[in-house]
């Protein structure tokens, strides 16, 4: 759905009651239409099934504009569809995104927004670690996209150190590091610096979204935001509704995640909401079998890869996560749950005391 202003015309996603500009009175445009041009019919295997059918459906807009529409329903040429209006595409682009944290997330995450046509501001304290996540995100681009399109998606991204240029961001994300107290100090911070409209966001992994929200004067506009690394190639993003988000701002994040081309779930604020609760228990007891001596890391990933489908096994992925990443999600696993099936096993925690963090430092289960 989209909304716009009777006297100023601005336009949102999301249900505003009166213009935050010009206090107007704000109504919902009537959704536009599109043509079914062609169809393009696919059969893709799926487990436990024979085949999953859908349609590409090519669509031509009231403007002339063509796109490819993915659809499970069956069409037939000509069919007339809802379509996104030209007015409601401009809303996408216009959009200023902050993203506090020029780590690996952080930049994984900046490099999709600027893909989809926001314009990104990249913060971190470290002018040094921005200036290695544009790099990243070049060298990202450069693989799969033609130098002149990199260049134009690379013009939308600018890396700071100043958190008051947040001030015009409709969005900001927060990846730092999983330390609720830092994450604190800069949310105060953002509050003062950003707009009164400015929806807030936290990609921590495991942490209360409702214990962060508390130290903002409208906690209701904080969401969990949480990405998956590689940001560019994982589908998943989980929005965590803290027990003092707003509806609307729900629906704020879940249309950032359509945007971004990601398939949203939704959870409640609970430690490691839904991937994490599960999967950080699988990782430990890989790391526990690995420590008893019986089984080697490529054997034991191998087992995982060929007998349950993974993609990728539990050891090389957490080298890929971080082992020191690991061990912060389970503790805070274990301090909220009390459970000893979240308490770090004893080959984590020496790995991580002697700095053996996983690919970020070169060695891990493997060296790299």
């Amino acid at each position: 759905m989209v909304y716009e202003c009777g006297d100023c015309h601005k336009q949102w996603y999301y249900n505003v009651k009166k213009c935050i500009f010009c206090q107007g009175d704000v109504t919902e445009l009537a959704p536009a239409k599109s043509t079914v041009r062609g169809i393009t019919k696919i059969e893709i295997p799926s487990p436990g099934h024979t085949r999953v059918p859908y349609c590409d459906l090519l669509l031509e807009d009231e403007y002339g504009n063509f796109e490819i529409r993915k659809s499970f329903s069956d069409h037939e040429v000509g069919d007339m569809l809802e379509a996104e209006s030209r007015e409601a595409k401009k809303v996408a682009k216009s959009r200023t995104v902050g993203i506090v944290g020029a780590g690996t997330m952080g930049s994984g995450i900046a490099q999709i927004c600027a893909q989809t046509g926001y314009h990104v501001l990249l913060i971190d304290r470290h002018e040094e670690t921005a200036r290695k996540a544009l790099i990243k995100i070049d060298k990202a681009l450069s693989k799969t996209t033609k130098d002149e399109l990199k260049q134009e998606i690379l013009s939308r991204v600018k890396a700071t150190t100043n958190l008051y240029e947040m001030e015009h961001a409709d969005l900001v994300i927060e990846v730092l590091t999983e330390d609720m107290e830092l994450k604190k100090e800069v949310f105060k911070e953002l509050e003062n610096e950003c707009s009164k409209e400015t929806i807030f966001a936290t990609n921590t992994s495991s942490l209360s979204v409702t214990e962060l929200s508390e130290v903002l004067k409208d906690p209701g506009r904080l969401v969990g935001l949480h990405f998956f690394n590689p940001v560019p190639r994982m589908k998943l993003v989980e929005i965590i509704k803290s027990k003092n988000t707003s509806e609307e701002t729900v629906e704020y994040a879940k249309e950032i995640a359509f945007e971004l081309d990601k398939t949203p779930v939704i959870t409640g604020d609970a430690p490691g909401f839904i991937v994490n609760r599960l999967l950080l228990v699988f990782l430990n007891e890989a790391m526990d079998k690995y420590a008893d001596g019986t089984s080697t890391a490529a054997d034991i990933d191998k087992a995982v890869t060929l007998g349950l489908n993974h993609p990728m096994g539990p050891l090389a992925l957490s080298d890929l996560i971080g082992l020191d990443v690991c061990k912060a999600i389970l503790d805070v696993l274990y301090e909220g749950y009390k459970d000893s099936r979240y308490k770090p096993c004893k080959t984590l925690c020496e790995m991580v005391d002697k700095g053996a963090l996983g690919r970020k430092s070169g060695e891990g289960f493997y060296k790299y």
